[in-house]
């Protein structure tokens, strides 16, 4: 048995038709975040992902108080961000979005860093408590792993570490894509269209992490780039090319690894039983 890892990486706009293969799906009429990759059938979706945390806290909860501690789990942290593993995958996608706020996600993030600090500030334990709950030395009578580890073994069945696999695979696939002559032909097309408007970068997500976009909120130049680059992605189809060439990477690994990945689906399937049972709920 595998323990199942269950933490989980554009270019036109909105509406964009994209290629499919095996395992993949562009549905016509929807944008990058609605698309799916072939290594996604391995990973714990958004609702799987909520479910095992809530049974691990549960478990957690219930553990510390065994040993006589009364334990809060931590504050969520800000949801924001790609809204799914395709959305923002290849890099800015939607217009709109980006007239406002160029390449950083749609929030504030000034609101978002305060909220962020009180919820780290908020899971601080007391010396004593964090022993108990991540086992170290000198915490009494508390199971191997603290807490933190037991709760783990009950959902996963397994002390082993989280399996990373499907993610290992499809990132190994991303990186791999852009050696592709497909999207190559891409970015050189990209790279001439942004440099025609006075704009020098050799690949895409050169722009997005140009380090004159670090401050938390977008000016001039950010704005007017990122308009540009859109443009510039849509006109030489990047998203498609990009796309297309992972999605076709990603069948290769899955075939590749099929029993490895067969039996991390197996030990999610079971590991999301584990934490339905733990929450009462059906599943």
């Amino acid at each position: 048995m595998v323990a199942i890892s269950v933490g989980v990486i554009s270019c036109t706009g909105g509406g964009t038709d994209a290629p499919s293969s095996d395992g993949s799906s562009a549905a016509a009429g929807n944008g990058p975040t609605n698309w799916t990759l072939p290594l996604q059938a391995y990973m714990p979706d958004q609702g799987q992902q909520e479910l095992i945390r809530d049974a691990r806290e549960s478990l957690v909860a219930s553990c510390m108080k065994r040993h006589g501690f009364a334990y809060k789990p931590a504050q969520k942290l800000p949801q924001y961000g790609p809204k799914s593993l395709t959305d923002l995958r290849y890099g800015i996608h939607d217009a709109t979005v980006a007239a406002r706020y160029g390449y950083k996600p749609a929030v504030d993030l000034a609101a978002v860093a305060e909220q962020e600090r009180r919820a780290m500030q908020s899971s601080v334990l007391p010396p004593e408590q964090e022993a108990v709950l991540t086992g170290q030395a000198g915490a009494k009578a508390a199971p191997p792993g603290g807490c933190l580890g037991e709760a783990h073994r009950k959902i996963v069945g397994t002390g082993e570490a989280e399996s990373t696999l499907p993610q290992d695979l499809a990132n190994q696939a991303y990186i791999k894509s852009k050696e592709s002559a497909a999207v190559r032909k891409a970015f050189s097309g990209w790279s001439a269209c942004m440099k025609s408007q006075g704009y020098q970068y050799a690949e895409p997500m050169d722009a997005v992490n140009d380090r004159r976009f670090a401050s938390r909120k977008a000016g001039p130049l950010e704005l007017a780039t990122a308009k540009a680059d859109i443009g510039c992605r849509e006109q030489n189809s990047v998203i498609k090319a990009w796309y297309a060439a992972e999605a076709e990477l990603q069948k290769g690994a899955v075939e590749r690894n099929a029993e490895r990945l067969r039996t991390v689906k197996s030990d999610l399937a079971q590991a999301v039983k584990n934490a339905a049972r733990v929450l009462g709920k059906s599943g």
